[in-house]
């Protein structure tokens, strides 16, 4: 057994059993998928399917049954939520499906992404080359960018999703569903009792990546502080579940530090946009020197900022002559 895949056991107020079982996804990546033993055999996430991903995740389960005598196998599983439309959660489905002819659960903004996975990834991987094109990064950097952003082609097969997520109680099971948007479109975290799932919401010691909404529909800081705030005040949270790291004793606490940590890089971003910038420099000052993938998730982080600025009206586009005529000009930014 790995230090990453020790089971932890949790029990909600009415006595529902919960076990955590973190999944290697990727390098240096675990996702925390989890088991539910309620009225059926749920299984909360099911990681990437990269690499070992999925002898990890059947790992976990032989952990479970060894360390707390459970009987239940993957070949159990009964049904399969998905918290959000990201790979290292979603991944693993088509293993799960195989195993268990589990019915699939997803939020109905992410059904498309599992349903028709490759069009999903080609449409964004457009919209993605539109945006970078406009930071003022050179033509070699994105297209490395692009070319690093291929990698999940050919790594998923589309599956049907059985059961469409909606806010509100989810039919014929004990969980409620809160649709919390901006870190992905479909986002939901899970309410069992008093144990509340945030998934990539909210999480312990970092914050979820941030993309612009100029990308995909119902992302952005806009939508992700809207979604903070609504779980805040969601009643009857003894302990936050999340998709990554360690537990959270505080869900409440934790979104206000969450909302603070934003509201100091909006403010930095701003002091940074005191002379005009392109976003390939605001990222840099924000993040420094970057590597490999880093570099597009600094640009995206750093584009949502600047999105969220401008459409408030705190930022303005200053190089109105230059890019008047330009098929898909680079921006500059200034504060107000």
């Amino acid at each position: 057994m790995t230090g990453e895949e020790i089971v932890t056991r949790y029990q909600t107020r009415s006595g529902i059993e919960v076990f955590k079982l973190p999944v290697w996804a990727f390098a240096d990546h675990v996702t925390n998928c989890y088991l539910v033993l309620d009225d059926a055999v749920t299984l909360i996430d099911c990681s990437s399917a990269i690499g070992d991903a999925n002898g990890s995740l059947e790992r976990c389960f032989a952990n479970a049954r060894s360390e707390f005598g459970l009987t239940v196998d993957l070949k159990d599983v009964d049904r399969l939520i998905i918290t959000h439309g990201h790979i290292d959660h979603f991944g693993g489905a088509n293993h799960v499906l195989e195993q268990s002819g589990a019915t699939i659960a997803i939020h109905e903004l992410d059904v498309s992404t599992l349903q028709n996975f490759e069009e999903r990834r080609v449409i964004a991987a457009k919209d993605l080359q539109v945006f970078l094109k406009r930071t003022g990064l050179s033509a070699e950097r994105v297209a490395s960018m692009l070319e690093m952003n291929r990698w999940s082609k050919g790594v998923f097969q589309s599956v049907k999703v059985d059961i469409v997520l909606r806010e509100g109680p989810m039919a014929d099971s004990p969980f409620t569903i809160h649709h919390a948007p901006g870190h992905c479109p479909g986002q939901v975290c899970l309410q069992l009792d008093d144990i509340l799932f945030t998934a990539d919401h909210v999480l312990d010691k970092i914050t979820p990546h941030q993309s612009p909404e100029f990308i995909s529909r119902n992302m952005g800081l806009g939508h992700y502080f809207d979604a903070l705030k609504k779980i805040r005040v969601v009643e009857g949270v003894r302990l936050g579940l999340g998709g990554h790291l360690r537990d959270i004793p505080d869900v409440a606490k934790r979104i206000d530090e969450t909302l603070a940590f934003h509201e100091l890089r909006l403010e930095k971003t701003r002091a940074i946009c005191q002379e005009p910038k392109t976003l390939a420099e605001i990222s840099r000052a924000l993040f420094g020197k970057r590597e490999s993938y880093h570099v597009l998730l600094a640009i995206l982080e750093a584009g949502a900022h600047v999105e969220y600025l401008y459409e408030r009206g705190l930022l303005q586009v200053v190089n109105h002559e230059a890019i008047e005529d330009a098929v898909n000009p680079v921006l500059q930014y200034q504060v107000l």
